[in-house]
């Protein structure tokens, strides 16, 4: 028979063995060595119960990394980001044709633009009642030397600009949809044409190239499979890196996804399997 106490001493509750005809019990604590003596308490019903207990703790249990196997949704991934790379430097270089390409979709879509044009002259003094070509329609600047004109067609329209007593002007400008270009327009005193203003398509390019540089980045991380967040940036940000019909904001979505899908392959994919 086995009973249960606590040592007086320490408090550390133990189990010891007792004979069933002893009314005393001496016992030692095993964790002091205290040597004391116990009565055994009737039952309070009156009624001897056996009791057991239950050891806790169990011997633990090595946990060992598994290697989960890898896919190939990072290198689909990679072949993706390097396309957006190529795609979007070539459209950088032919920035025009993509400027040109993405209105006509914008177009397609139902979609238009607003400017607002200032005309002043050399020292920055309005002039009101200029004449501006554009669209097919002749439109003129109020007292403020202000023309502002919505529903205007998307892409690089030319202004043909002109008033008494100051030379014709041509001058290029870029519309998009929900942004109003603004643009001031400087006449020169005289007569005959000034020098035609094209629209600059260096910045556009440059813009274009950065974008498409961390689409690189983030190929190089995929191929690595290193560097998840680094991953993830690049390919979110390939996606402003447009391409001519959106073709690199369209693989740039879905390399987010692939990347997203397989983020435990960049972690080394470690798992603890228990046996």
């Amino acid at each position: 028979m086995k009973g249960r106490t606590i040592c007086p001493k320490c408090n550390q509750e133990f189990v010891f063995d007792l004979q069933d005809d002893e009314k005393k019990h001496d016992v030692i604590c095993p964790q002091c060595s205290k040597k004391f003596t116990i009565k055994p308490k009737p039952s309070k019903i009156g009624i001897d119960k056996e009791c057991s207990w239950e050891e806790h703790g169990e011997p633990r249990k090595t946990v060992l990394s598994k290697i989960k196997p890898r896919t190939k949704m990072p290198k689909i991934a990679a072949i993706l980001l390097v396309s957006i790379f190529i795609i979007g430097t070539t459209t950088a270089i032919f920035s025009e044709t993509f400027i040109i390409s993405t209105s006509d979709i914008g177009s397609g879509l139902g979609l238009t633009g607003s400017i607002e044009i200032k005309i002043t002259d050399i020292e920055n003094n309005s002039l009101e009642n200029t004449s501006i070509y554009f669209d097919g329609q002749t439109k003129f600047t109020n007292n403020k030397g202000i023309l502002s004109h919505d529903k205007v067609e998307l892409g690089i329209i030319t202004l043909e600009i002109s008033l008494e007593g100051y030379k014709d002007k041509t001058h290029e400008i870029l519309v998009t949809p929900f942004i109003t270009a603004k643009n001031t327009i400087k006449l020169e005193e005289g007569s005959g044409e000034s020098e035609k203003i094209e629209v600059d398509t260096i910045g556009c390019s440059f813009i274009l190239i950065i974008f498409s540089v961390f689409a690189l980045i983030a190929f190089l991380a995929c191929i690595k499979r290193q560097h998840f967040d680094v991953a993830v940036a690049g390919s979110i940000l390939s996606i402003f890196s447009f391409g001519i019909f959106f073709v690199c904001s369209i693989l740039g979505i879905i390399t987010f996804i692939i990347i997203l899908k397989s983020r435990e392959e960049f972690k080394n994919g470690k798992k603890g399997k228990i046996f």
